[in-house]
């Protein structure tokens, strides 16, 4: 290791480079594969594979179904593939809509990118945790079409870890091409390897050269990638066989990586200089890891403060901390990828199973990019609705900026408009509509829904009775109702029902927006011989009222337990009060009595009544 004691800023610089990878005849060779792969397409892939990595393959899609390997390894990745779901489904954030002016609102939301390419390298280690990393933020987010490359074995397979990995993210195949010629095929795509719009994954020179190419053409890429590295901020108190051991963890990737070792005057060095060389004997990857202990920089500094500083010049991919107060000193950090925090908390933790990303900026990138997630995976797109009184409001402000700018369209975009409503002039508002998909383990749905439509319905949720019931709902409410639900209907009903009530909830309060000038209450309704009353109030609580006795155990193909089911988790969804009695001796006629008056109701409080600007509420919020 390369030491250097208490190094003036003026050198940090200089300090903190990456070492240089020879890129020589490097851009011209990949420019050539990527456009063999745009003209020739498969023809290409299964030439190029024979000539880099001597194998001529008949097919290029490989089947995971079958993929077994050692029980332990499968246990393991199962609970990486736990961990992981976990920490990225917390970082789906719900629609937040806000009010800039009154009658002006605006929210983002998150749509998926339907067609991603993974690439997880197969070179001299198969990386099937990065299948997990990739794959699995991928099928949170919503994508719909994931391809997967990754380079084949000697033997022309692919590494059984990396299919049994993808096997449990649900990709399938796989695809068995590697290196510049797997980033073009997806770039572009092929016969066999579908077009891509955006590309993840690390890899070699070829293949970051590749994927810079290919971003310059257009098509998305996760962030600039090249060697892997890590950085430690280190004190007396760090025990020197753990920091042996992280500095090798990262030297044994490639020869190219880098360790970059930051430590507070009085650590001891010389004993840690033993602990590695004696740790390095143990590795059976030594030969690789020695290149980079031989490069790697053992930097002293008079104060964590400097140490912290430097750190932060640096940015590196992962960094640990392994000081008194470490947890105080990582609030310090502001360009870094990962921070593993403490003696316990190896940066292998996060490599593997911790359940944060691995795919994370290299080569000083962490100072303006942030590692993979689930945003990663999606495009943020911004909504504005205004109303008459809002663009009343807003308007003339902009109409004053536009011009100010030299822009008179714009300005007359709003003229044309204010110059309508002062004249008296109506205009039609957009239907108040929404959609929603809601995915869960046991349920797939959508639900489109229209508060102002003409009473139609489109109910297809794999129980008859249910879609009738939903169909009255739209016929008697007046709303139009579009529900798909695909679930698990071979355990019971449960989970169909519930899950539908909940995105029915959300959809019917997306559409309703502000509350402004509707009925707010609605109350009905008798059938035959049943007599049922439903009493609404969309008042932005949840809460149900239900004294209804059914004696059946089902109506039609509907467990009757469900039906109160149904209404709670519809309040539950869409913040709505309900009130609901019914009795009579026919009980298809109660329930279908209940979901008429239900719907009447519905349609009653939606209604629009009175001044469309006023919000039906003495308390100032609905």
């Amino acid at each position: 290791m390369i030491q250097i004691s208490n190094p003036d800023r003026s050198t940090w610089a200089e300090l903190c480079a990456r070492p240089q990878v020879s890129g020589e005849g490097q851009i011209e060779t990949v420019a050539s594969i990527v456009a063999d792969v745009i003209a020739n397409g498969d023809k290409a892939l299964f030439r190029l594979t024979q000539k880099f990595d001597g194998l001529g393959l008949s097919s290029l899609g490989v089947s995971t179904a079958g993929a077994l390997v050692d029980s332990a390894l499968a246990n393991a990745i199962l609970i990486a593939s736990r961990n992981i779901a976990a920490f990225h489904t917390a970082q789906n954030q719900p629609i937040v809509e806000i009010e800039t002016t009154r009658g002006v609102r605006c929210w983002r939301k998150s749509v998926a990118i339907e067609k991603v390419g993974l690439y997880v390298p197969g070179g001299t280690a198969p990386l099937f945790s990065t299948v997990l990393m990739l794959a699995i933020p991928a099928k949170l987010a919503g994508c719909t079409d994931i391809t997967l490359c990754t380079p084949p074995q000697k033997d022309g397979s692919i590494h059984p870890a990396i299919l049994f990995a993808a096997q449990q993210a649900g990709i399938e195949p796989v695809f068995a091409v590697g290196g510049a010629q797997a980033i073009a095929a997806m770039a572009y795509g092929t016969e066999s390897i579908p077009k891509v719009d955006k590309i993840f994954g690390p890899g070699n020179q070829w293949v970051n050269a590749a994927k810079q190419l290919v971003a310059a053409d257009g098509v998305a890429i996760d962030l600039p990638a090249g060697p892997t590295e890590v950085a430690l901020l280190v004190d007396e108190t760090a025990n020197l066989s753990f920091v042996a051991a992280d500095i090798l963890a990262q030297a044994e990737h490639d020869t190219v990586s880098d360790v970059f070792v930051v430590a507070l005057d009085g650590f001891d060095t010389v004993k840690l200089l033993a602990e590695v060389q004696r740790q390095l004997a143990l590795l059976p990857r030594m030969e690789i890891a020695s290149e980079v202990v031989r490069r790697a920089r053992l930097v002293t500094v008079s104060s964590l403060d400097d140490g912290m500083d430097l750190i932060n010049e640096y940015a590196p991919e992962h960094l640990i901390i392994q000081t008194h107060a470490a947890e105080t000193w990582a609030e310090r950090v502001v360009h870094a990828g990962s921070v593993f925090i403490g003696p316990w908390t190896p940066e292998s933790l996060g490599d593997y199973a911790s359940g944060t990303n691995h795919t994370l900026p290299t080569g000083g990138a962490a100072r303006s990019y942030s590692g993979v997630s689930l945003d990663s995976f999606v495009r943020k797109i911004t909504f504005q609705r205004a109303s008459q009184a809002g663009l009343e409001q807003l308007g003339p402000h902009v109409a004053v900026m536009a011009r100010a700018e030299q822009l008179e369209g714009h300005a007359l975009a709003v003229d044309v408009r204010l110059g309508m409503a002062s004249r008296g002039a109506t205009v039609p508002e957009t239907s108040r509509s929404a959609f929603v998909r809601r995915i869960t383990n046991e349920t797939k749905i959508t639900v489109q829904i229209n508060l102002d439509g003409k009473g139609r319905a489109d109910c297809r949720t794999g129980l008859g009775f249910f879609d009738h019931m939903l169909d009255q709902i739209a016929r008697h409410s007046g709303l139009d109702l579009t529900v798909r639900c695909d679930g698990d209907l071979e355990i019971d009903e449960h989970h169909t029902i519930e899950d539908t009530a909940i995105a029915l909830g959300e959809a019917f309060s997306k559409a309703l927006g502000d509350k402004r000038g509707i009925g707010r209450f609605g109350f009905t309704s008798p059938m035959d011989d049943a007599l049922a009353n439903v009493a609404l109030d969309l008042s932005g609580r949840s809460w149900l009222v239900w004294e209804v006795e059914l004696k059946r155990e089902r109506v039609g193909d509907v467990p009757t337990e469900m039906f109160s089911h149904f209404f709670k988790s519809f309040c539950d969804g869409a913040k709505v009060n309900l009130n609901v009695s019914a009795k009579g001796e026919n009980e298809h006629h109660i329930v279908e009595s209940i979901f008429k008056g239900f719907a009447r109701a519905l349609g009653m409080a939606v209604a629009k009544s009175g001044d469309q600007d006023v919000l039906p509420t003495t308390k100032g919020t609905l």
